[in-house]
């Protein structure tokens, strides 16, 4: 990514039509609001202590306005030069996810994968998810025939079947929020004020269903206690990992254990132990405490996410848990520093002394940072910071009603949504994703009539 953003500035500064990229970016809202968001990155150094890690971040935020420079100084003009641009990111995409289901399921030991969230091999699970879900609408996008519709078909198909497989969460959620964003927009547009309404309520209604379901309590038997004397005695013949050490996961093997065969409502006990089959074992080596977790697809994900929820002790190793335990640190954060936030360079010391004041019980290592870009936002600029970021975020999406842009409306919905749990803004490939689409979608893409 960096090499490439070199290039295109590099293109741009041989090219020399300095004016003509002056006047283009100068006229480009979203470019100008971007600019201002990222001159506060620098305004709020000033308050930083941690001088070092804020001009790293600077170096990384670079790529919020390096992209959009390259993007929107000279903007694409004809529509065959988009549709080219759609082309090279699905056809990425397809290539990289079949080789990443080709080397979990035929090739595992040669990567020594321990769970299938790892299958995503170029990227973070997380980010690559994103993508695998923008890339249908992109796939709809490009066809313009009825034959090209039979073409692409097979390809949602096994984009959707990816997501499934992958147990991706952040992708689950980003094909459902594609959907809620069409839907959205249509009715937006044709101003159906009765039928919005009602889309936000089931949306709602759905949420609470699934809520329900993962809050509500699974019918374990929780009543017989572990005889850990035995147990450890059935494990050595079994493992080599040691009894009384930790998992994959850094968690307690001889919890994980336990809590395996409570959700397999097996005696927790050398008999139980016993029964546990070699890819069980391997299971528990990795941190599985739930049978269902070994399930292939999203609801082996769900029912890990269940036990999470109702074991509560040790959030180490456990996604959902550690971003809880994250955003009350971030939230105790802000309320230190309700009006201009930590400053650039020191959020990850904020973190780390919050986490030690709370005494956290999440390892070192585990100690994340927010997880969630709002939340980043509020720490790091305070009140007036947050509010800035929103009002570009909604000043975009009124810009994609007022050029009629269903993709840019729903590439930002999606944005808006996984920065709910995501600090996209805080790594190398969640800024460049951002700011290419974002900055794409900030223009008119030109018709066919340009060609």
């Amino acid at each position: 990514m960096s090499m490439s953003i070199l290039i295109g500035l590099l293109n741009l500064i041989i090219e020399g039509d300095f004016k003509e990229y002056y006047g283009n970016l100068k006229k480009n809202k979203f470019f100008v609001l971007l600019f201002i968001f990222f001159l506060l990155h620098v305004i709020a150094l000033i308050w930083s202590e941690n001088l070092d890690y804020g001009l790293n971040d600077l170096r990384r935020k670079l790529s919020l306005l390096a992209v959009p420079v390259i993007v929107l100084s000279k903007p694409i003009s004809l529509s065959k030069s988009y549709r080219l641009v759609l082309f090279c990111f699905i056809s990425a995409v397809l290539v990289t996810s079949v080789i990443n289901a080709v080397s979990y399921f035929y090739y595992p030991e040669l990567f020594s994968f321990k769970e299938i969230r790892e299958m995503s091999r170029f990227n973070s699970h997380i980010r690559y998810g994103i993508m695998v879900a923008f890339g249908i609408p992109i796939l709809l996008e490009m066809n313009n025939s009825k034959k090209g519709f039979y073409l692409i078909i097979p390809l949602i198909i096994w984009l959707l079947f990816y997501t499934y497989l992958s147990q991706v969460l952040t992708g689950i959620i980003s094909i459902v929020t594609i959907v809620f964003a069409y839907v959205l927009y249509r009715l937006i547009v044709e101003k159906k004020i009765k039928s919005l309404l009602f889309l936000i309520l089931t949306s709602f209604v759905g949420l609470g269903f699934l809520m329900n379901s993962l809050f509500s309590e699974s019918d374990y038997n929780t009543s017989n206690k572990a005889d850990f004397i035995s147990m450890k005695i059935e494990w050595e013949k079994k493992s080599d990992l040691a009894f009384e050490g930790l998992d994959n996961r850094d968690q307690n093997l001889k919890y994980t254990l336990s809590r395996f065969l409570e959700s397999k409502n097996a005696s927790k006990n050398g008999q139980g132990v016993r029964s546990l089959s070699i890819e069980e074992i391997k299971a528990i080596e990795n941190g599985m405490a739930n049978v269902s977790e070994m399930k292939i697809g999203f609801w082996g994900r769900v029912e890990g996410l269940k036990y999470q929820i109702h074991h509560t002790n040790d959030p180490n190793g456990h996604s959902l848990l550690q971003r809880i335990e994250a955003w009350k640190s971030g939230l105790d954060i802000f309320k230190d520093h309700p009006f201009v936030g930590v400053g650039t360079g020191d959020v990850d010391d904020a973190f780390t002394k919050k986490y030690n004041e709370n005494n956290s019980k999440l390892l070192p290592v585990n100690q994340i940072r927010a997880h969630n870009t709002y939340l980043t936002t509020l720490l790091t600029f305070g009140v007036l910071g947050l509010v800035l970021f929103v009002t570009i975020l909604f000043i975009y999406l009124k810009a994609q009603l007022q050029y009629g842009q269903i993709m840019g409306f729903v590439f930002m919905t999606l944005m808006m949504v996984t920065f709910l749990f995501e600090d996209t803004l805080e790594t190398q490939t969640g800024i460049t994703l951002f700011a290419f689409f974002a900055a794409l979608y900030s223009i008119q893409i030109p018709s066919k009539k340009n060609d």
